[in-house]
């Protein structure tokens, strides 16, 4: 039978933890999937692993992680489509808890919830602030208020490639630039409550790095910025009091914009279709 699901991990000079990510796909508990490993100028052999999951290796040359994405999603032969970056792990109900979710609402796209660890360390983070939102239908506000993360997100192969992708142009958000893209064209989404991986924190991260740099405002601008021109009247009206909400605020994290546009929430649900207002007023997404 043909796989149901590709699983594309991208990787790039880590050649420790990618058999980490890797290990982590074929535990999880959904049989039929494929794999595929977008390796940036690297050499990485999988090991043999004793399963029915087939593995494919495609080499790539800096491309940067979106293009990494795209090469995976053009080689994906599932229905369904999940990533995983290769620093991080699927938790083992991953793609059976999105899939079925998929199924039983005619999802386009499905996500669940990323639990946060600083690597090496028992340190508990908070979750990725998607927990904020009410589980159920998510709409164009929602995702622009707190993205998903890309390894918790299952989404139809042929709906992500209709749309061209991941933008390398939405630098360090090009999966939160299509996941926008989706909404705006109105895909079915649905959020479950279930945590379904686990993002790893470390100095060596991209987003580490950003946060270092201060240049976590400046990424969101540019964001804002490259999304003009791309969406609905309505839409672009809403990401227009996103853009006001950051440049008058104080961001250094992504946790401190959430918590600024879920205050804005009223605005933005004023500003066009959105759905804000499923955003919970009774939690706080500041982390440090």
């Amino acid at each position: 039978m043909p796989a149901e699901v590709t699983a594309v991990i991208t990787t790039h000079a880590r050649p420790e933890s990618i058999r980490e990510a890797l290990a982590s796909v074929f535990a999880e508990t959904y049989p039929n999937m494929e794999c595929v490993i977008v390796d940036d100028g690297g050499t990485f052999e999988p090991p043999a692993h004793g399963s029915s999951i087939e593995t494919r290796v495609l080499r790539g040359r800096q491309l940067g992680v979106a293009r990494a994405r795209n090469m995976g999603l053009a080689a994906a032969r599932g229905e369904f489509v999940i990533f995983l970056d290769d620093d991080d792990v699927a938790l083992p109900n991953r793609i059976a808890t999105l899939l079925d979710a998929a199924r039983r609402f005619r999802a386009d796209l499905c996500y669940g919830l990323t639990r946060r660890a600083v690597l090496h360390s028992t340190l508990t983070l908070p979750h990725v602030p998607t927990a904020l939102m009410a589980s159920g239908g998510v709409g164009f506000c929602d995702i622009l208020t707190c993205a998903p993360h890309i390894n918790s997100v299952l989404v139809r192969t042929s709906t992500l490639r209709s749309i061209g992708g991941f933008d390398a142009a939405a630098h360090h958000f090009d999966d939160w630039a299509a996941w926008l893209r989706l909404a705006d064209q109105n895909a079915v989404i649905r959020r479950v409550t279930e945590v379904v991986a686990e993002w790893r924190i470390h100095g060596q991260g991209l987003s580490a790095g950003i946060m270092n740099a201060r240049a976590m405002k400046s990424r969101l601008m540019t964001l804002f910025d490259r999304l003009q021109g791309q969406l609905s009247e309505e839409n672009t009206r809403a990401v227009a009091v996103a853009q006001r909400a950051v440049a008058a605020s104080e961001i250094l994290t992504y946790d401190d914009y959430v918590q600024v546009m879920t205050t804005a929430r009223a605005t933005l649900h004023a500003a066009g279709a959105c759905l804000g207002k499923r955003i919970s007023t009774h939690a706080s997404a500041h982390a440090a």
